[in-house]
């Protein structure tokens, strides 16, 4: 079971955020006003959207289907997150802190161990994460208007597991692994 704590930035007075049966999965997501968290968790009957208030109190559920992966955009008024649609597809929604839904262009992202997309500077595009393991690229995604942009061309062959975008959003920083396996038979000495 994953918890989600807070402390200060020495490491000093760590504190549960939100206890009981709470099983955080994957990443929290800051609000810009530094009173809430953004986070995916299970309370027994699937992975639900949460935010949950720094200030103490009960974790405040926002959506009763199966979701993952959120972040708050950086003006504070919505929350992206995905929503599984079968294998490994996810559809990429958003929803206000308010519980209200929030129009996006139609995109899907693959399954990853990391959060699939990252938000620009300026709040109204998406960098995302596109395409299978092997088969990655990153892509923008603009939210208003739906436009999309392929912006990188790699090979097949390697994974991309997470990744971020410069505070000034003209650079991307990521890892890329490659999966080299061998079968190997080896003698045992007798």
């Amino acid at each position: 079971r994953a918890g989600l704590y807070v402390m200060n930035a020495n490491g000093t007075n760590v504190r549960t955020l939100a206890a009981g049966s709470f099983d955080v999965r994957g990443a929290a997501s800051w609000s810009p006003d530094g009173k809430w968290v953004a986070v995916a968790a299970n309370q027994g009957d699937g992975t639900r959207l949460f935010k949950v208030p720094l200030g103490g109190g009960p974790p405040v559920r926002l959506l009763d289907t199966l979701a993952f992966s959120p972040i708050w955009s950086p003006d504070g008024r919505f929350i992206v997150y995905s929503e599984q649609q079968g294998g490994g597809s996810f559809e990429v929604k958003a929803i206000t802190p308010d519980k209200a839904a929030v129009p996006l262009p139609d995109f899907r992202v693959f399954y990853t161990i990391a959060t699939p997309y990252r938000f620009m500077p300026n709040g109204k595009a998406l960098i995302a994460l596109e395409g299978s393991q092997g088969a990655q690229n990153f892509s923008w995604v603009d939210l208003e208007g739906g436009q999309r942009r392929q912006l990188t061309g790699f090979k097949a062959g390697f994974a991309i597991q997470n990744f971020d975008v410069s505070p000034d959003g003209t650079q991307i920083v990521f890892d890329r692994l490659r999966n080299n396996s061998n079968i190997v038979l080896m003698n045992l000495a007798r």
